[in-house]
Order: structure tokens, then sequence, then C-alpha cells
């Protein structure tokens, strides 16, 4: 429930309150949407004008907007306030124009980009697109890119509705976080798209499903009673809505039951009975088939919605599902009950092809919903955080891609078409469904099944990626060259000796090459922070990793630094005691590597080296990767195996003042 508290405002303000979030749109339907913002101060008198072009602005002001504070919001900032404005009476499938006021006092831009679409009337058939994305919520490069890259691609044909299949606030889902990482990269779509959000696992470390409390319920205004169509559902973490001739399922799959027998389900089957959509999709988080980051043979939570979960959807009709989690870009093939475990290509194909209309042409199903014609199941949780490699091949699957992008959808009459693009924009799946008249499938008895060939490994950071391959061959060849020297007899330290490095050990790995560039927030993605040197068995380490033998071979430590104005860039160079292996990164670029050898599927070769004192490496050859101000060095450590007996990895940086 929300409740509003009343505010007693001064009349003397002397300063305006300044929008600290948004404004962004929320709960829209065919007469009506919530605009959110939140002030750094009070306002005096909020309120929304919103007009038509060419029309007189009419007024939201008093107890059509709510206000929030400390008090009815589980976290927000000290000193803010969240209005939540009413708009009510709109007319269906209608643009407004929008500003914020206080008082007299205009808070947003004069800018046309403040505007709002009502939904069409429920079963009226109109052209709708679709932005898709999930687990975005990283703050780093990638996400800005996916999210530019969707701009761009809809600039003519903009967007109606955005869906995020959840972790858009890495990486506990706090307020700041939701801030950071969801509010501020995405403002320019979510002043004028609505976005309907699924509860990830990491909003879920903050926010209780089951209770509607935390930063994702004071971030989000979700329909309980039906507000946008659909049944009552009563949680605003599992919903409804519709969209002219569309029916979306938001689901919990995360804190909520998950049993055919729990309250999700019960509504759901409810839910999906009163629909008279001609489409019906669905999305949450944690995917029922992948094998990218996660794997749905073996998780819980995976297993259970498609179990309990994807029996009911496809009785109901069901068309797509969409999810996330597992950090990968997956798409079945037109299929049906597909509920073992593990999951299996057999009996349960109707129709193999690709799906594109000029490749093995659109997956066919009859006019009318009807019961078991077959879903398209996609994982799209790469919309910024990306996995280094897979854990298997999900066999229904008829594309795999491991690279950042994002999922559009169009709806145009009998037809759905679906695109993943890239973060450059690039088109790298297509498929459609079409539905008219009556179809009958027949279960594919020998279907094709997805292998590792089905793969497209092209995501920076990915493991056999063409790239990184390619990196990785040069780094080695410089590893080569680079023979070592003895260290300079007079020289500036730029990372001293024994200074503290941020880690990421015990058998966990980065998920991306994010963690080699200048900007990654170690901290907040739970890395450590200890003295170099680092390792175990020798005695000699500062940092010492007592769970290493025999458990895991790989270290990874970074250090952001300053190279001051005067350093000359061409005698810089890394002194480095080692056992056994080590690759150097620079500012995100691969330097060299010594003792390792990685292989085209991205498997490492390590070759026995031992730590017998320092060795100096000039970085002559790298000057260019430098920059004056903030840089950042990281290296991955290997040891030849894990029944090795020691382990070492201590580096320090320095400008030789003797070379030439």
């Amino acid at each position: 429930m929300r409740l509003a508290f009343p505010l007693f405002l001064s009349c003397f303000s002397l300063t305006a309150a300044e929008i600290t979030r948004g404004p962004y749109l929320q709960l829209g339907h065919s007469e009506g949407m919530t605009i959110v913002w939140r002030t750094q101060g009070e306002m005096e008198a909020p309120v929304v004008r919103y007009w038509q072009e060419g029309h007189a602005a009419t007024s939201c002001s008093g107890r059509s907007i709510l206000t929030r504070g400390q008090k009815s919001l589980s976290a927000i900032p000290e000193g803010q306030l969240q209005f939540e404005a009413t708009l009510t009476g709109l007319q269906p499938d209608h643009t407004y124009q929008y500003a914020i006021f206080d008082g007299d006092q205009r808070l947003t831009p004069d800018d046309a980009s403040y505007q709002l679409q009502t939904h069409p009337l429920i079963g009226e058939e109109r052209d709708t697109r679709v932005w898709v994305v999930g687990d975005s919520g990283t703050g780093q490069i990638h996400q800005r890119k996916v999210h530019s890259a969707m701009l761009a691609y809809t600039a003519e044909s903009p967007l109606d509705l955005y869906l995020h299949v959840g972790d858009m606030a890495y990486g506990q889902g706090t307020d700041p976080q939701f801030q950071s990482r969801f509010f501020e990269p995405y403002q320019v779509t979510l002043q004028s798209i609505g976005c309907w959000a699924a509860l990830g696992n990491h909003e879920g470390k903050s926010s209780n499903g089951r209770k509607g409390v935390g930063p994702f319920f004071d971030a989000y205004v979700n329909p309980t009673q039906g507000e946008s169509g659909g049944i009552p559902s009563g949680n605003e973490s599992y919903y409804s809505f519709d969209y002219g001739t569309a029916h979306f399922i938001c689901l919990n799959s995360y804190d909520v039951d998950r049993s055919e027998k729990g309250k999700m389900a019960q509504w759901l089957k409810r839910d999906l009975a009163a629909t008279g959509a001609k489409w019906i999709i669905g999305f949450w988080h944690h995917p029922p088939y992948t094998k990218g980051t996660h794997d749905s043979d073996i998780e819980i939570e995976l297993i259970e919605m498609r179990e309990s979960i994807m029996p009911i959807l496809e009785a109901g009709g069901v068309d797509l599902v969409l999810s996330g989690h597992s950090h990968i870009y997956e798409r079945s093939m037109l299929i049906d009950k597909a509920y073992h475990t593990p999951t299996t290509a057999d009996g349960v194909v109707l129709d193999d092809g690709n799906g594109h209309p000029i490749g093995d042409g659109a997956y066919q199903k009859p006019g009318e919903v009807t019961p078991h014609k077959g879903t398209v199941a996609i994982v799209t949780g790469h919309g910024g955080a990306l996995g280094r490699n897979s854990r298997g091949v999900m066999p229904i699957m008829r594309s795999i891609v491991l690279d950042h992008g994002s999922t559009i959808l169009d709806i145009s009459g009998d037809t759905l078409d679906a695109v993943m693009i890239d973060l450059n924009g690039k088109e790298r799946d297509r498929f459609q469904i079409k539905k008219e008249g009556q179809v009958s499938h027949e279960v594919i008895a020998n279907p094709r099944v997805a292998t590792r060939e089905t793969e497209e490994r092209t995501g920076a950071g990915v493991l056999g990626a063409p790239a990184t391959r390619e990196a990785a061959r040069l780094a080695k060849l410089e590893g080569e060259k680079s023979i070592p020297q003895p260290l300079p007899k007079k020289f500036t330290p730029l990372i001293p000796r024994n200074d503290e490095w941020s880690y990421l050990a015990h058998d966990q790995k980065p998920e991306t090459e994010m963690w080699t560039r200048v900007g990654f927030d170690a901290a907040e993605e739970g890395w450590a922070k200890g003295p170099a040197g680092f390792g175990y068995g020798d005695s000699d380490d500062r940092t010492v990793f007592k769970d290493m033998a025999k458990k895991y071979t790989e270290v990874y430590i970074r250090k952001e630094f300053e190279i001051p104005k005067g350093t000359n860039l061409a005698k810089l160079g890394l002194a480095i005691n080692f056992d056994d292996g080590f690759i150097l990164h620079i500012n995100g670029h691969q330097a060299i590597s010594r003792s390792v050898r990685r292989s085209p599927n991205g498997k490492f070769t390590i070759a026995s080296h031992e730590a017998s004192g320092f060795e100096y490496y000039s970085l002559k050859e790298f000057a260019q990767h430098f920059v004056i101000g903030q840089n950042v060095i990281a290296i991955e450590g290997f040891n030849v195996s894990l029944t090795s007996s020691d382990f070492s990895l201590d580096p320090y940086l320095i400008e030789d003042l003797t070379a030439n």
C-alpha cells in the first residue's frame, strides 16, 4: 500500500527544489499514466501540466499527486521527496507533452522529449514496438552502448513499451544503485516510455517480493488491481497488463511460491483464462531454459519455473517467454511441453527452423489463442553483464550469442517479429511468429539440436572470441620478445612494492574484460583488497590464499593509479616476481603474457615458472596505452596446476630514470 503523509510547506522558500530522479513514466493504460520524480528539498506546490500539441494545458495537482518521504519509502536519501502524479481522463492512444512545475516555476526543461503516449484500447489492433533488456545494471560502458544501439535502431520507429527482465541495479539493488545504474543511464528513455519490470535476484537482495517493500517497490508503480488490464494480482511483484492486442504477464521467479498450488500460479491461471488477447507474452527473471552463466537443469528457481509455471502458460496459449539472469542471449526453436529435467529436444520441438522470414520462414501458429501450439523462449540477460563462457549448450536453442545486446519486438497484426541487436546495433538474430488460420503441428522426431557450433562467441572478454584469441596471440608474441632485464638502478615507483591492490580469487572470475579498464568499481563487484605479493606456499606473500591449493588456479588483481605530468611514458616498466604465469593488461589492452598459452576455444595451458626473484619488463612498446592521469594495471595470475605446492604474483610499476 502506498501512503501519503501530509507535508507542511513554507510559503517563503527562496530556492526551487531540484529534481534528482526522473521524471519517469509508470502504470500506463488507455486513459491515464503515472509520472514519478524525486526532488532534493520540498516543493511548495507540485504540479504536472500536460497538453496535446496545439491545445491548452491541463494541470494535475493536489490530491492527485502522492508525496512520499522517508516514512513511507524504505530507502531515500535524506532531504529528498518522491512525487507520484496520477493523470486520468486522457484519450486512448494519444501523445501528450508534460512538464513538472513548482507553482509557476518550471523544473523540467522546455523539451519535447518529455512526453507520454497512452495505451490503445484493449483489443485494438495497433503496431507495437517493445524493447526488452535484462541484467543491465552494471553502470559500465557496455550498458551505455547497448542503450545507445537501441536508440539508434529505433530512431525512425520509436518504442511503445520497455520491459526489463530483472537485475537492473547491481550488486545489491540498493537505492543509490538504482539511481546510478538504472535511472541515470536510461533517463532519456524513461521520461517518455513506461518501464515494466520484473524483480531480479540482485534487486531481491534489498527488496521483498512477498511484502512489496524495498528500493525496487519504491521505484516502480506496478498494477495490483488490474489498472492496466488483466486480473488483479494484489502483488506488485507479479502482475499483467494489456497493450492493444497483446497481453503481457510479469512473474516473480525470485522470492514467492513458484509451485502450481501457490498464489502466483493460481492467479496466473485466472489471468490467462480471462484474457482475450491475440498475443500472450510472459516475462520474468530466472529462465526456464539456459546453459549460459546459469544452468536451468540444476538451479531450483529455474527448474521450478520450467516444471510448474511453463505448463500453465502453455495451456493458456503463451507465444513468447522472456527472461534474463543468465548473461547470454539464447533463443529457442518453436517448442511445447519441454518440462523435463534435464531439458531435452526429444519430443518437444514443433518447428526446428530458424524462424527467419527469408530463411526457413516464420513459425506458424493458429489465428486464435490455442493451448500447446508452440512457444519461443528467449534469454536476454546480456544488457550490461556478460559471461566469459557458457556452462554448456541448451539443446532446444536455435540461436546462442555470447555478446552484449538487447531484444526488440515488433507486433503488427498477425505477425510478431523479434530481433536481437548487439551493442554496436548489428542484428544478430531474427525470427517471426505468424498467427493465422488453422495450424496443426507434428512433433519433430529428430529435431535439429544446438551444439557448440551454434554459439557465436564475439563479445569482448568472452573465452574463445576472435578478438580474445588474437589479443592473446599478440600478447604471447610480445611476451616471447620481452626478455626480462635487470631492474634499473635508479627509478621512481608509480605503483610501489607491497602497495594495496584489488583482487578476485577463491575460484571466482570476472564476467567481462571491464575489470581491466579505468572506472570499474571493484568494491561494488565484491572484490577484496590486499597488499602485494599474492600467493601461498612459500612464506613470502603478504596476501595469502590459504584455500587456493587443489581448488583453483587463477587470480585477478588490479590497481588504479595516477601518472603525473612530466612522466616519460616510454620509460615505464613492470617488475614482477611470479609463479607460474601472468597476463598483463594496460588500460584495457593486453600487453604481455609469460608462461601462458590460450587455445582457440579459450582454454589456458600454463608452463611451469619458478618465482626466483623480480624480473623486469620494459613497457616501452606499450607506451601508447598509458595516459597522463588516471590509469589501471590489471594482471591475471596463473598457477600451473591444482596440485602445485605454491603460487606467487608480486608486481610493481616504475619509471626507469636510467633509460635512454
